[in-house]
């Protein structure tokens, strides 16, 4: 039974060891410009969210960003992005449109190109990487990742000390018990 008690404790010591250490952080990966993509003349390019451009620009998967229009602090982070609007010139005429870092809405085949809504239409196929309306600095996406920090020697070595303790505990206990039974 004391054992059983020293293997849980053990356990449950090595969780709330680990638990602060791999917890996950917020960092900063790099900006784009809404217009650092393709042209959409002559060739409609490939249409993208905010998450699926920064995945395209800095690697791994869309869901795994973030994206903000304000800056590269994480305590801003707004989960918007800047996008290029088909055929309509912006908000307030400033060539660009805020709207969800996961907003999509594409043309056939995923394209940026006429999707049927009207010229001039806000609902027009949308892109956070492409060079069209959206032109500028004024017009700049911020990418955030989550990281998942890995445990610091000092905490590895506490866990193994610990079952290295318990190890020799285990082997004491059975030792004892077979001198009973003996």
């Amino acid at each position: 039974m004391r054992v059983k008690a020293l293997l849980a404790a053990a356990v449950a010591a090595a969780t709330l060891a680990t638990a602060g250490a791999a917890s996950a952080t917020i960092m900063f990966v790099g900006s784009w410009e809404v217009d650092d993509g393709p042209d959409y003349w002559p060739n409609a390019p490939q249409a993208y969210t905010g998450q699926q451009a920064a995945a395209l620009l800095f690697g791994g998967n869309a869901s795994d960003y973030q994206i903000s229009t304000v800056d590269n602090l994480v305590a801003d982070i707004d989960h918007m992005a800047w996008y290029s609007v088909y055929a309509y010139g912006g908000d307030n005429g400033s060539g660009g449109a805020k709207f969800a870092q996961d907003y999509s809405d594409k043309g056939p085949g995923g394209l940026y190109t006429d999707n049927g809504a009207g010229f001039g239409s806000r609902n027009q196929s949308a892109s956070a990487y492409v060079n069209d309306n959206a032109g500028g600095s004024q017009f700049t996406n911020f990418a955030f990742v989550d990281v998942v920090a890995i445990p610091e020697p000092a905490t590895w070595a506490l866990l193994l000390t610990g079952f290295f303790g318990m190890g020799a505990t285990l082997r004491a206990s059975r030792r004892r018990a077979a001198a009973i039974r003996a």
